[in-house]
This record gives structure tokens, C-alpha cells and sequence, in this order.
């Protein structure tokens, strides 16, 4: 099994420890990828009010349940904020909140404050930390050279980075930025990579062409594997048809 950081396969949206033994059944035997369990929480959810997504933002009490024990799990929240000049607080409030599976964060804030990001890797040296570059990072950068620049700025204080235009609601990658973008980060080869949009069993033939230039990427799906709105259920069938093409393509035996 790879160390604890990754690569992985992913799936973001847990509501449930169900769904989570679920999709356990899925990692093939001796994998070197984990599947990472996303859980998506907001400054809202912190808050204790509901956001706009209750199908696929627990309550925050629920979070510390779902994480597996399991040495398989990549567990993570997904967090976006608000207020993103009190990250830190935040991000400690939900370390103890999250309970002793909790392996570290996805950020999904678009270049959060780069002191508040180290203050926390600081007094949590141990905790993953993953930076999700949405569409609203990726129009701040601009190009893939001044992507990689800013990206450059976090490290070595983060571990990894996803690039997700579509910000889990489905829209397709477009392999070919992709390649640009994850290319343009040659320059920091202990940096994990992984990239996002759109993805489930029907659309992992996009990244044929990534997984041949970065072996060791990861993906994560979100939008995809849910049932139609006002629903939007993680839907255990589509999930696992998603695990048990995703694992093989990764792996190179597709």
C-alpha cells in the first residue's frame, strides 16, 4: 500500500459510514493507490446551519462517524469558507470536530492565505493538505505559467493539488488543460498530483492520456456518481462501477 499522502482514487460526498464500507469493497487487493473518502464540509456546516447541498454536506457532529478506520482510507474534508482570513481556526475547529481518522484536508478556496495554510501545517505536521484548484483559481492564474508560480508559493507547506474546474457539479474534463497545467508543475516533482471534472465510469477514458504522463495522478469524482436533483444521493451503484474501472485504468491494466 503507498504511504498515507496518496495517489488515490476518490470519491467526494460521503454522507453515510454505509457508503463508505461500500465503496472499501471496491480497493483491489495490494492497490498502491487508496481510495480517498472525501467529506464536504463549508463554514455554513461549521456553523451548524444547512447550506445549499444537504445531500452531500453531513451535519458537522456526523463527520467523525463516517471516516473509516482503515488503512485503505484517505480521509479527508473538503472544506470551503467564507472567511478565509480565519482559516486556521477554522481548520483547528474541525481537526478536533473530524476525530482521530481524520487524515487531513482538501482546501477549496481559491488561493487561500498562505500564512493561515502554514500556520496550520505548523502545529499539524502530520495532517495531509491538498490545495483544489476550482475555476475561479485557475481564472485568477491566468495561464499555466503563472499557475505553476502560485502554486510554487504553498509549497513546501502543502502536499498535493487537484485541479477541478467543474467543482463537483459534473462538468466534463478537458484533458488537454489538464496536460498544460499539470505539466507546468515539472519543477516540483514531490507535489501530488491529481485533477477532477466530471468524472465516473462512463467519461474515465479521458484520462488515459494523463495517467501515461503522470503515473502516479490521482482523480476524484463527485457530480457524477449522484442521483438526479432534488435527491443528489451518492448512488452506491454508479459509485462502484466508477471503483472498479477507475483502480485497473490507474493501475495500467485498462
Amino acid at each position: 500500500m503507498a504511504n498515507k499522502n496518496g495517489p488515490y482514487v476518490g470519491v467526494t460526498g460521503f454522507m453515510s459510514c454505509n457508503e463508505v464500507r461500500e465503496a472499501l469493497t471496491m480497493v483491489p487487493k495490494k492497490s498502491v493507490r487508496r481510495l480517498m473518502v472525501g467529506i464536504l464540509m463549508s463554514s455554513k456546516t461549521l456553523a451548524g446551519q444547512t447550506n445549499k447541498w444537504p445531500g452531500r454536506y453531513p451535519k458537522k457532529e456526523a463527520v467523525a462517524g463516517i471516516f473509516a478506520d482503515d488503512e485503505r482510507a484517505l480521509n479527508l474534508v473538503h472544506y470551503n469558507t467564507d472567511n478565509p482570513e480565519t482559516l486556521f481556526a477554522q481548520l483547528t475547529e474541525i481537526t478536533e470536530l473530524a476525530g482521530p481518522h481524520l487524515d487531513g484536508f482538501q482546501l477549496n478556496i481559491a488561493w487561500p492565505p498562505i500564512a493561515q495554510v502554514q500556520k496550520y501545517r505548523k502545529t499539524n505536521p502530520e495532517k495531509f493538505l491538498l490545495l483544489q484548484i476550482g475555476g475561479k483559481a485557475m481564472a485568477v492564474a491566468g495561464s499555466a505559467k503563472h499557475f505553476a508560480e502560485l502554486v510554487g508559493e504553498y509549497l513546501p507547506t502543502i502536499d498535493a493539488i487537484l485541479i477541478d474546474p467543474s467543482g463537483g457539479k459534473g462538468q466534463p474534463l478537458d484533458p488537454i488543460k489538464g496536460t498544460e497545467y499539470l505539466s507546468s508543475l515539472h519543477n516540483y516533482p514531490k507535489l501530488g498530483l491529481g485533477i477532477a471534472g466530471g468524472l465516473g465510469s462512463r467519461s474515465l477514458y479521458l484520462i488515459d492520456p494523463l495517467v501515461r504522463m503522470f503515473p502516479n495522478l490521482s482523480i476524484d469524482a463527485e457530480g457524477q456518481l449522484r442521483t438526479r436533483p432534488p435527491e443528489d444521493k451518492l448512488c452506491i451503484y454508479t459509485m462502484k462501477n466508477y471503483l472498479e474501472d477507475a483502480f485497473p485504468i490507474l493501475a495500467g491494466q485498462k
